[in-house]
């Protein structure tokens, strides 16, 4: 299983056995590189613990543990077990600032706990199979324990199809669930409890306040956030667009920083229409930066497309997935550790689609929406022809699906589902309504939640956490800081969304630092001509990927779907999404065909 995990952390490896429980990690070595090894003990070795992840917090942690506990590492992770001791597990949580899954195991109670930061920045898995509970970073980790048989979930895929990631606690594999963001489970006797929630969005304020004050509050803890995720003993980079959040970030990490930033962009040469790169070369030169610039093109596509199925381990239909691993080589070979800007867009409504958040009956459901919904029902002997199939949305935040429920049950019908269409669209309207922000909170920030509970968490994250991880490059979030989201949802929505345009207030409190001509840059998004290439360049590829001859996927379906694409519509990311999953099917009926046996 360790084995499974090198890339996440080839510095070190540590393991443990005690009693029924063995504990594994690989370490990538950011803070007190030399001495941090893992599994962690406490004084007297009856507690002991495992991370994968960075506590922002631990200098402060360690400064008021240090008075009652013998600290034997600098590292961030020996606060874990010390605090543990201190304050119990829930304790310790409320008072980590940080991105982390860790298993906690103490003896003296005979318990492993599993715990998952706040947002869901860093993944964890686990499953109980026969006797034993598994628990890990990866899929591929729980399945080379030889106790996880690599047999696909029909649920967990059909929502995949849905939304083009898959939301938890499902994901790809049949009895591996993904511990949510802000939960821990308790193991114990053979027994695992359900996840426990530590940690809630705030409710909406109702006070009023002008919209300065909210960004004078926002613009130290954003300051702050960067100098924290700058804590390392190694160079720190930045992934840097040009756009207002990673502009945001340069500027603060300019301030913090004892040289050049090292900045990392990309563009693309053959489609102006996508390429950001003068942004990106404009802000490094405003603050100092030492930009490296990487064009991607058609035939990166073509030469990376099966190792990022390989390594995001669990299909996941976002085509920038592609750019950001090649992104992610080129900073892992000068930096072991990178600030992105992903969240701000779930935090502060970035997307143009809020601008649209309809008003809602009593139960959180556009009327508009639910009478769409009863209108159009078709199955896909019609879908590949009828805008409904392919233009819906949330009718909470208005992300856009992938596909309707219909048509992804259509292309799986040789992995059976009991209740089908019906049972998909129950659960999307099930697991959205579990993230929602508490009441009374506005439309705009119930969409906001909704988006920062599912896309936010099972798709950005994710697609950062694999694609760098897959380059042993660890990336940090700032905006994520849980003290920046709690004072975002705390927000009235007409701070954050102002005379149409979002990210309002993000705008005003970064102004001070990056100039009108910066912050008053509007959304461009992480796009690629995926809908031109697939008539192209790509156009062999994925046919040859959907006919490769895995039994999972309708055939019949799946060429319509391409048929359509190639006649003219505009289907890039249902087809994009169908192709991903087709490929990791064919890695899956590798992985059952050589499946480790215990």
């Amino acid at each position: 299983m360790v084995a499974a995990l090198y890339l996440r952390g080839p510095d070190d490896c540590g393991t443990s056995l005690h009693g029924a429980t063995a504990l594994g990690m690989r370490r990538l070595s950011i803070i007190d590189v030399d001495g941090g090894h893992q599994p962690i003990e406490n004084e007297d070795g009856t507690v002991r613990v495992i991370q994968n992840g960075e506590i922002y917090s631990f200098p402060a942690l360690r400064e008021e543990l240090a008075r009652t506990h013998e600290f034997k590492t600098r590292s961030d992770t020996e606060c874990l077990v010390h605090g543990y001791e201190e304050w119990g597990l829930e304790g310790l949580l409320e008072r980590l600032n940080g991105m982390f899954a860790f298993a906690i195991q103490d003896d003296r109670e005979g318990a492993v706990y599993l715990a998952r930061d706040r947002l869901g920045i860093k993944p964890l898995l686990y499953g109980k199979f026969d006797d034993w509970l598994v628990f890990g970073s990866s899929p591929s980790a729980l399945v080379a324990s030889g106790l996880v048989p690599p047999e696909p979930d029909p649920l967990g895929l059909r929502l995949y199809l849905h939304n083009q990631f898959i939301p938890g606690p499902y994901s790809a594999i049949a009895g591996v669930e993904k511990l949510p963001p802000a939960h821990y489970v308790r193991i114990t006797g053979g027994r695992v409890s359900e996840p426990i929630r530590y940690w809630s969005l705030p409710p909406e304020s109702r006070q009023t306040q002008p919209p300065e004050q909210w960004a004078e509050r926002l613009g130290p803890l954003l300051a702050d956030a960067v100098r924290c995720h700058m804590v390392s003993d190694v160079e720190v980079g930045l992934f840097l667009s040009g756009g207002l959040d990673s502009s945001g970030i340069l500027a603060l990490m300019a301030k913090h920083g004892k040289g050049p930033v090292k900045a990392f962009s990309i563009g693309f040469e053959d489609a102006k229409v996508y390429d950001e790169s003068p942004y990106a070369r404009h802000a490094a030169e405003r603050f100092g930066a030492e930009l490296h610039h990487t064009v991607f093109t058609a035939e990166h596509v073509l030469e990376l497309a099966a190792q990022l199925v390989t390594h995001i381990e669990e299909p996941l239909g976002d085509a920038a997935c592609l750019p950001t691993f090649l992104l992610s080589r080129e900073a892992s070979r000068q930096v072991k550790v990178v600030l992105s800007g992903e969240g701000a867009d779930e935090l502060f409504a970035g997307y143009g689609y809020y601008r649209d958040v309809p008003p809602r009956d009593p139960n959180g459901r556009s009327a508009v929406v639910s009478l769409l919904r009863t209108l159009f029902r078709p199955g896909l002997a019609h879908g590949f022809r009828r805008s409904t199939e392919f233009g819906r949305r949330s009718p909470i935040s208005g992300f856009p699906y992938a596909m309707s429920a219909a048509v992804a049950d259509e292309l799986l019908a040789a992995l059976p589902l009991d209740g089908g269409a019906q049972r998909i669209a129950a659960e999307i309207e099930r697991l959205e309504r579990s993230w929602l922000a508490p009441r009374p909170s506005s439309p705009l920030t119930q969409a906001l939640s909704v988006d920062a509970g599912g896309w936010l968490a099972d798709d950005l994250l994710m697609k950062l956490d694999r694609t760098t991880m897959a380059h042993s490059l660890e990336a940090r979030v700032p905006f994520l800081d849980y003290r920046i989201a709690e004072l975002a949802f705390s927000m009235p929505a007409d701070v954050k969304l102002r005379a149409g345009r979002g990210k309002a207030v993000l705008r005003d409190a970064l102004g001070v630092h990056l100039g009108n001509d910066l912050a008053g840059r509007g959304k461009h998004g992480f796009d690629l001509p995926m809908h031109e290439w697939l008539r192209g360049p790509l156009r062999s590829l994925v046919t040859d990927t959907l006919h490769a001859g895995t039994a999972w996927i309708s055939h019949t379906a799946g060429d319509e779907l391409l048929d359509a694409h190639m006649a003219g519509r505009n289907l890039e990311r249902p087809l994009w999404t169908l192709f991903v999953l087709s490929a990791w099917f064919q890695r899956l009926d590798e992985a059952r065909t050589h499946a480790p046996a215990v």
